[in-house]
């Protein structure tokens, strides 16, 4: 029997789509049931206890902001990473940093264009190595070298590190946020103002909300926002826009009736 004729060989891109698809969401099912066995095996055994409110404000908390990213990174990554790579790349995580241009840098180097076939395996394999990479780029830098490191560091200037290492994060994501909307002055404004509102004024006032201060804080500074910044009429573009189109046809009239002439 000939390749062409073969049933395993006709379109292996078919079995590669079945496999994925039986074994993509069992995949996705193990690491959410091993990303959540070590916050519930703290509540068992660690003694530590979760208040059902400041689980449920914490989870709408970051739905409000990150709620919109849920649903566009879904639709913007597929076309380019194709069924499998897309499993793999919610999984690993990194995926605008150092999944997808590590996906594209592959696509482009072998000419593939995205949605065939090429192109999603150019993308599992490049995922793959980047995966890989990192993994022992961790061992190294961090397993080995960062235990070394700890033994050198005083005692004094670890302690600070680990007492301002929170801060300094939220700080620079903070920073990173202010740069990238440094022409929207306003809106970094209200931002702060209501942050300050609602951290030192409106949680010490009513303790009842301080678990939900973070929830507040978000959807008061997206309404103002919203309120802010409305979108400009597309009747007033539309008609400009019909304006000059007519403005440019009469100016062009006279010279196409002149070179008939001509």
């Amino acid at each position: 029997m000939s390749a062409s004729t073969n049933p395993t060989t006709a379109n292996p891109m078919a079995d590669f789509d079945k496999t994925t698809s039986t074994w993509g969401p069992i995949t996705m099912l193990a690491g959410m049931a091993a990303m959540l066995s070590g916050p519930l095996m703290l509540v068992a055994f660690g003694g530590y206890s979760i208040e059902p409110m400041t689980l449920v404000a914490c989870v709408v908390a970051i739905a409000a902001v990150m709620g919109v990213i849920w649903v566009i990174e879904p639709i913007s990554y597929f076309p380019i990473l194709g069924p499998g790579a897309m499993y793999q790349a919610f999984l690993i995580g990194n995926i605008s940093t150092k999944l997808l241009p590590a996906a594209v840098t592959a696509q482009e180097s072998i000419k593939a264009k995205s949605g065939t076939p090429q192109a999603q395996i150019a993308a599992a394999l490049a995922i793959c190595s980047a995966a890989l990479i990192h993994v022992i780029g961790l061992m190294l830098i961090v397993g080995v070298f960062g235990q070394w490191l700890l033994t050198v560091i005083p005692a004094d200037v670890l302690g600070a590190v680990t007492t301002y290492v929170v801060p300094a994060v939220l700080g620079a994501f903070v920073m990173q946020n202010v740069i990238g909307n440094r022409k929207q002055p306003k809106l970094i404004v209200t931002a702060l103002i209501v942050g300050i509102v609602v951290i030192y004024g409106l949680a010490p006032l009513t303790p009842a909300l301080a678990n939900a201060a973070p929830f507040l804080g978000v959807v008061l500074t997206a309404v103002i926002a919203m309120l802010m910044f409305k979108p400009a009429p597309k009747a007033e573009a539309t008609d400009s826009t019909v304006s000059a189109e007519a403005g440019a046809q009469q100016l062009a009239s006279p010279r196409a009736e002149a070179a008939k002439q001509d």
